[in-house]
């Protein structure tokens, strides 16, 4: 398999991690509303196990950039010495190509739209991510407040949560 090949089903594997941690926000959002604490730590495991394949994708689309970056450019380099190299008709040399392009400089290297899409799919994502998770983290500051009020409130009565209270038995002798 090619290394863009490769790379281009790796980036495919991160869009789909994305849209699932995407859905997971929404699913949160739903439960942070709801007061759902059981289904908000269900969701925190949940996100952690997708954001850790991300980043395990994301080392592994990596390691396939330098893997190219390495290959295109020795391939580079061989083309240029060769003899009738410099005709006119050839695209534009690249004999130092960096392992940290971005989508779109790889794009115009590799001469494939799939790596353009597949920017625009992820740039979509992410600031739909970015965007629910500042939404979620405003609920979470909210949702801390209320307790904090109710908590103070609580306190100002004489009642104090954090103190276990025993229980205990009336007798009746006889």
């Amino acid at each position: 398999m090619k290394t863009t090949d490769a790379l281009k089903k790796i980036l495919n594997e991160q869009v789909l991690g994305y849209k699932a941690l995407f859905e997971l926000l929404q699913v949160e959002r739903q439960s942070l509303v709801d007061f759902n604490e059981e289904s908000v730590e269900r969701l925190a495991k949940e996100k952690d196990t997708i954001l850790l394949k991300l980043r395990l994708l994301e080392d592994e689309r990596v390691r396939l950039m330098r893997k190219y970056s390495l290959e295109a450019s020795k391939e580079a380099r061989t083309r240029q010495t060769q003899p009738g190299a410099n005709d006119g008709s050839n695209q534009q040399a690249y004999t130092n190509i960096k392992a940290d392009m971005t989508l779109k400089e790889l794009a115009e290297i590799t001469g494939d739209s799939i790596f353009l899409e597949i920017r625009s799919k992820l740039r979509s994502l992410l600031q739909s991510i970015e965007e629910l998770n500042d939404y979620n983290k405003i609920l979470i500051e909210r949702s801390i407040n209320y307790l904090r009020n109710n908590l103070n409130f609580l306190r100002t009565l004489g009642i104090n949560p954090r103190v276990a209270r025993k229980g205990f038995f009336i007798t009746k002798e006889a």
